[in-house]
């Protein structure tokens, strides 16, 4: 398209004509039900990606670091500098992080660096115009707008709409994001055959049937990236004990738990830095004893968003919503985006309306004080 920005520099990446003509010919694979599209999901050759360990993306081909830069905490643009200009080539955000201060980060920091980034957006196809704009941008690679309801799967209103975008040369790559009830939305999406790209919460990487539709997933082409895999806290400031615990939880989601990038959220160069010295020397760190620590330690504190408690209030409180707008709160340390999040709840579906009849505790596969945390978040969050 003449007038485009190249889609990638010379640094061992595609060009942007080149770029289309993979995105229109996974539409066609994916249209005509052939699962795994033109481009094999996996490499029998290590690849490396800006001198750093990559993979390739699923069916997509393109190719990406094993650890990729989550735009959640950032409200201005030099640590997602540091970590483009070090070599980090996938960028994710969502219009709505930081009340928008992080789009308009990624806008100031992909200024004159857009050929470096592959951006993976939380955004629906009809929408993305305002956040071109906001970026300074007039594409992005990859849509994962949020999907958490199995029947949304085979939405065609979305899939219409997508396909208007990348005619019109907006988007790359159709994908989804997914909080909750992984295990049936990931199989669904498999099925459907539309999706090239997923962006999964790893929160339930413990259940071995969630991993076993991963594995499904990534044999049949999808693209796999993770998120919420690892211990929160990390994203701001790092440790000893949490660079070894990390480590050993990016290695196991990329080597043995079938995703092809970890999606670290990154607030601080010191953040960047560590995840950068994993990529660059630890990926196949195995300690499966910490592993075991911190699955164990999820066990009664953190909800792994599994869907186990989907339509089981009577009241209609949504539980899974309510307790990761509590984690952005106790964990992310974003006040605001929490209560922005939380403001957003339907009426009678926010803490308020919970009837304190215990079933949403009763089904628990982690046996979270759910009631307890419920009233919590509508005291600071409401």
């Amino acid at each position: 398209m003449p007038g485009r920005l190249d889609r990638f520099s010379a640094r061992g990446a595609l060009p942007r004509r080149e770029f289309i003509k993979r995105a229109s010919l996974a539409a066609v694979g994916a249209a005509a039900g052939l699962g795994a599209g033109p481009v094999k999901a996996q490499e029998a050759e290590p690849v490396t990606v800006n001198g750093l360990p990559g993979a390739v993306l699923g069916r997509t081909g393109l190719k990406v670091t094993r650890i990729s830069f989550g735009g959640i905490m950032i409200t201005e643009p030099r640590v997602l500098v540091r970590a483009i200009e070090q070599g980090i080539n996938l960028a994710h955000l969502a219009p709505g992080y930081q009340d928008h201060r992080s789009l308009e980060a990624f806008g100031r920091a992909l200024k004159n660096r857009r050929h470096k980034v592959i951006i993976a957006i939380k955004e629906w196809p009809e929408k993305i115009d305002a956040s071109l704009k906001a970026m300074h941008t007039d594409y992005v690679d990859i849509l994962v707008p949020p999907i958490q309801e199995i029947n949304l799967v085979d939405n065609p209103a979305y899939q219409e709409n997508f396909e208007k975008a990348r005619q019109a040369g907006k988007v790359g790559f159709m994908g989804f994001a997914c909080h909750k009830s992984m295990t049936g939305i990931l199989d669904t999406a498999r099925r459907n055959g539309s999706y090239d790209v997923v962006l999964l919460s790893y929160a339930n990487a413990d259940n071995p049937e969630f991993i076993a539709s991963a594995r499904a997933a990534s044999q049949a082409g999808i693209g796999i990236m993770t998120m919420k895999g690892m211990p929160e806290k990390i994203t701001l400031n790092s440790s000893t004990p949490d660079f070894e615990t990390c480590a050993a939880l990016c290695s196991a989601m990329v080597r043995r738990q079938h995703a092809h990038t970890v999606l670290a959220s990154m607030g601080s160069f010191q953040v960047v830095d560590m995840f950068l010295d994993i990529l660059r020397t630890h990926l196949g760190y195995v300690n499966t004893e910490l592993e075991r620590r911190f699955w164990a330690s999820r066990k009664g504190r953190y909800c792994s968003m599994c869907g186990a408690c989907t339509g089981v209030c009577p009241a209609g409180v949504e539980i899974t919503r309510i307790l990761r707008y509590r984690m952005y709160y106790r964990d992310y340390d974003l006040a605001g985006y929490a209560r922005s999040c939380y403001g957003k709840l339907g009426d009678g579906s926010d803490g308020s309306a919970c009837l304190e009849c215990g079933r949403c505790e009763a089904i628990c596969t982690r046996s979270l004080p759910i009631r307890e945390m419920i009233r919590e978040a509508y005291s600071t969050l409401a």
